[in-house]
């Protein structure tokens, strides 16, 4: 009997990942997506057995997850700001080299930077770089003063509060699950029991890392803007001058 316990606590553990999963898209339907999953893997019928600490673990995920979607107050937004630049100058290395030392001063990096004969005497290249988001602004100036005419320029902005937020729940609900779990694997009366245990913690451990993974990447987005450059010597820049007809040409 205690076997049995232990094999529907794993149960419930599982139904309640899926559901913590799931709440967020239900919306108001939460108490009938939770009935549906907990059918499905239970054969129609919800475990008899099932711990009172399960249970507050299970209001506790829902809870969680319900936030999910709405912004907390001291939340602040991220903001993932990109920008495509063409800019014209009368030394395409040397303006690529002072647009790599802006990065470097204002606490960004060089992501990408490529430079080619384009004639004879001319170069053109193109830069990548980060810079911090409360800089943006100012680089993309700062660039435009350097060169001798900016022939295009456009930005743009990727709201991901929500997405962040939405992860940050999901991450909640992967963690205190994963402490049960482990609580289970303490309890575990026989090999079988704790491989159990064992399998369903690693996948949730797995998930509740590429869940860190993402929010790390979306909160490293926000705070470094991207730019792109691409520079054209002002040699090529010019208009092509057509030379009168000479008799002796």
């Amino acid at each position: 009997q205690e076997g049995n316990i232990m094999k529907r606590r794993i149960l419930l553990i599982a139904t309640l990942i899926v559901a913590g999963l799931s709440v967020a898209a239900c919306g108001g339907r939460a108490d009938q997506c939770m009935s549906e999953e907990s059918a499905e893997l239970y054969g129609g019928a919800a475990p008899m057995e099932a711990p009172m600490a399960d249970m507050a673990v299970a209001e506790g995920d829902l809870r969680v997850s319900n936030s999910a979607g709405q912004i907390p107050a001291g939340q602040e937004r991220l903001i993932i700001r990109t920008a495509d630049m063409s800019i014209v100058a009368t030394d395409t290395e040397d303006a690529l080299a002072r647009i790599a030392a802006m990065a470097d001063s204002s606490g960004g990096w060089v992501v990408s930077s490529n430079v080619y004969q384009s004639t004879e005497t001319a170069k053109t290249g193109y830069v990548q770089i980060r810079v911090p988001a409360e800089g943006f602004q100012s680089v993309l100036d700062a660039i435009a003063g350097l060169a001798v005419e900016v022939t295009n320029l456009s930005t743009s902005g990727q709201d991901v509060t929500e997405e962040y937020v939405d992860l940050s729940a999901r991450l909640g609900n992967l963690e205190a699950t994963a402490a049960r779990l482990r609580t289970f694997l303490d309890e575990a009366r026989n090999v079988e029991e704790a491989l159990a245990v064992n399998q369903e913690l690693s996948r949730v451990e797995g998930e509740i890392e590429a869940l860190k993974g993402r929010m790390q990447y979306l909160e490293q987005s926000s705070a470094f803007s991207s730019i792109t450059v691409n520079v054209t010597p002002d040699e090529l820049a010019q208009p092509i001058q057509i030379g009168g007809w000479e008799p002796g040409g």
